[in-house]
C-alpha cells in the first residue's frame, strides 16, 4: 500500500515538473518569477493562447484558494465570468458552510447550465437562513413553477443579494406567473441594477398588459432603466404582446441612448414589416446628431452594408468630435471599398497621438498598434493596465497581455485571468 502511495506522489511530482516553467511558477504564486518566466518564454515563441490560458488558470484558481475571507468574496465575486475553467477552486471554497462557501456556490450556480440546481434540498437548508448569502444560494435554485412562490418571496428579501439571485433564476425559468412580481421589482427596487434584471425577465413572459406596465414604468424612468425596458420589449413573447410597437414609437418621437438601442433591436426583426428600415434610419439619425457617446453608440451598431449608413459614416468622418470620427472611420475600413482611404486617415490620427485611432486601426488588423497599447500595461493607473489588456486580449494578442498576470495587484491579476479564460475560441 506504501508502494502505491509513493508511486502516486512520484507520479504527481513528475507531472508538476513537465509543466512548462510559467505555469509552475503560476501554480506557486511566485510573482517574480513568473514575470521573468513569461517574458522568456514569450521571447523563444512558446507563449502561445493555450499557454497564456494555462497560466491564467493556474493564476486565477490560486486567488481563488489562498485569499483569506474577507479578500475570497471579492476574488469569487470578479471570477463570476469564468467559473467553468475555475470550477475546481471554486468547488474546493464552496465546501465551507461560511460565506465564503456560499458565495462560492452562488457563483458555481449562475455558471451552471443545469437546471436542475437541486432547489428543494437548497431551499429546505437554506431558505431562512441568517446569511444573506445563504439565502442568496436558495434563491438562485428556485427554478421552474413548482418553486414559484418561494422565489417571488426572495424578490421581497431585504437583502439585495437575494433578489438579484432570485432575479437570475426568474432570467432563466421564464415563469408566466412571475409577471406582476417583476413588474413590481423593476417599478420598486432600490437597486436599479435588480430593476434592470427584473423588466428583462418580464420581457420573457409578458403579455399585453405587462408590455403596457412597462410603457408606464418607462415614462418616469432613468436612461438606464429605458434600455432596459427597450430590450425587454424586443424580447419574443413582449414584441408579440404589444412590444414591437412601442419600439417603433420609442424610435419616431425620441432620441439618445434607449431610441439607439430600440433601433439596435428593430433590426433583429426582419421579418416584420419595415421594422429594420425604421431601425435603421433611427441609428443614421443618432449618428449625425446629439452627445458623441450617443454617437459612438450607434456607429457601432450601424448594419455599415446599408448605403445610408455609408453616407452617414462618410459624413461623420470628415468632421466633428475626434473620438466620433475614429468609430466612423473604424467602421468604414471594414467596407473593402472604403478601407484605404479609412486607414490613411486613422493612421494620421494616430499620429498626432488620438487614442481612439490607435485603437480602431490595431481592431482594423494593424498589428503594429497593439504595441502602441500594450505600453499601457505598465501604467501606473490600474484601469489604464485592465484597459490595455482586455484590448489586446480582444485582437487576439494574448503574449502581450500575459504580462498583467504577474502584477502586483491581485485584482489586476484574478481579472486578467477571468478575461484571458472567458475569451472566444476562434
Amino acid at each position: 500500500m506504501l508502494g502505491v502511495r509513493l508511486a502516486v506522489v512520484a507520479l504527481l511530482c513528475c507531472a508538476s515538473c513537465s509543466a512548462p516553467w510559467s505555469v509552475r511558477a503560476a501554480r506557486t504564486g511566485n510573482l517574480g518569477e513568473l514575470k521573468t518566466a513569461i517574458a522568456r518564454e514569450r521571447a523563444e515563441g512558446k507563449l502561445d493562447r493555450g499557454r497564456v490560458r494555462d497560466i491564467a488558470k493556474e493564476v486565477g484558481a490560486r486567488e481563488i484558494r489562498t485569499a483569506p475571507a474577507a479578500q475570497a468574496l471579492v476574488r469569487i465575486e470578479e471570477a463570476r465570468a469564468c467559473t467553468a475553467p475555475l470550477s475546481s477552486a471554486l468547488e474546493n471554497r464552496a465546501r465551507a458552510s461560511n460565506d465564503v462557501g456560499a458565495a462560492a456556490t452562488l457563483a458555481l450556480l449562475d455558471g451552471s447550465t443545469d437546471k436542475d440546481k437541486d432547489g428543494d434540498e437548497r431551499l429546505r437548508r437554506y431558505g431562512a437562513s441568517s446569511s444573506a448569502l445563504w439565502r442568496a444560494v436558495a434563491a438562485r435554485a428556485a427554478l421552474g413553477p413548482r418553486l414559484g412562490s418561494a422565489r417571488r418571496k426572495f424578490y421581497l428579501d431585504p437583502d439585495e443579494r437575494v433578489r438579484l439571485a432570485a432575479l437570475r433564476a426568474a432570467l432563466e425559468v421564464a415563469d408566466r406567473a412571475d409577471s406582476s412580481a417583476l413588474l413590481e421589482v423593476a417599478r420598486l427596487d432600490p437597486n436599479p441594477v435588480a430593476q434592470a434584471v427584473g423588466a428583462r425577465a418580464l420581457g420573457n413572459v409578458a403579455n399585453a398588459e405587462a408590455v403596457l406596465g412597462l410603457r408606464d414604468l418607462y415614462a418616469h424612468a432613468d436612461e438606464g432603466l429605458r434600455q432596459s425596458i427597450v430590450d425587454a420589449w424586443g424580447q419574443k413573447e413582449a414584441a408579440a404582446a404589444g412590444g414591437l410597437r412601442e419600439l417603433l414609437r420609442v424610435v419616431e418621437s425620441e432620441r439618445g441612448a434607449p431610441a439607439i438601442e430600440a433601433g439596435r433591436v428593430l433590426l433583429n426583426f426582419e421579418r416584420e414589416r419595415d421594422a429594420v428600415a425604421i431601425g435603421t434610419q433611427a441609428l443614421v439619425r443618432a449618428m449625425t446628431d446629439g452627445l458623441a457617446r450617443d454617437r459612438e453608440l450607434a456607429i457601432a451598431n450601424a448594419p455599415v452594408r446599408d448605403r445610408q449608413v455609408l453616407d452617414a459614416l462618410e459624413k461623420v468622418a470628415r468632421g466633428g468630435e475626434v473620438s466620433v470620427r475614429a468609430a466612423a472611420l473604424r467602421r468604414l475600413a471594414e467596407v473593402p471599398a472604403k478601407r484605404p482611404q479609412a486607414l490613411l486617415e486613422l493612421r494620421a490620427m494616430a499620429k498626432q497621438g488620438v487614442r481612439e485611432a490607435q485603437i480602431a486601426l490595431a481592431r482594423a488588423g494593424e498589428r503594429e498598434f497593439a504595441a502602441v497599447i500594450a505600453k499601457d500595461l505598465s501604467s501606473s493607473s490600474r484601469e489604464a493596465r485592465l484597459s490595455a489588456m482586455r484590448e489586446l486580449v480582444a485582437l487576439g494578442e494574448f503574449a502581450r497581455a500575459a504580462d498583467l498576470l504577474a502584477d502586483s495587484d491581485s485584482h489586476v491579476r484574478m481579472s486578467a485571468s477571468c478575461v484571458i479564460l472567458g475569451s472566444r475560441e476562434d
